[in-house]
């Protein structure tokens, strides 16, 4: 992962993604809307440096295998 550490929010989101809810789903979920959720994974994938949301979530996935 880069030097920037993702914020609450952002976790939250990417571990919704991870357990394969879809990004209307999780705007439900979290009672944000469907940009908030886009703008939040926008984020963590610049963070992560991924291209698209798979390569950020197989990433995610395994950093936390990792640790």
């Amino acid at each position: 992962m880069n030097k920037r550490i993702l914020t609450k929010r952002e976790k939250d989101i990417l571990a919704l993604k991870i357990k394969g809810l879809g990004d209307k789903e999780i705007a439900k979920v979290l009672s944000i809307s469907y940009s908030t959720v886009r703008t939040h994974l926008d984020k963590a994938r610049y963070k992560y440096n991924c291209p698209t949301t798979l390569m950020l979530i197989l990433r995610a996935k395994s950093e936390l295998r990792a640790s």
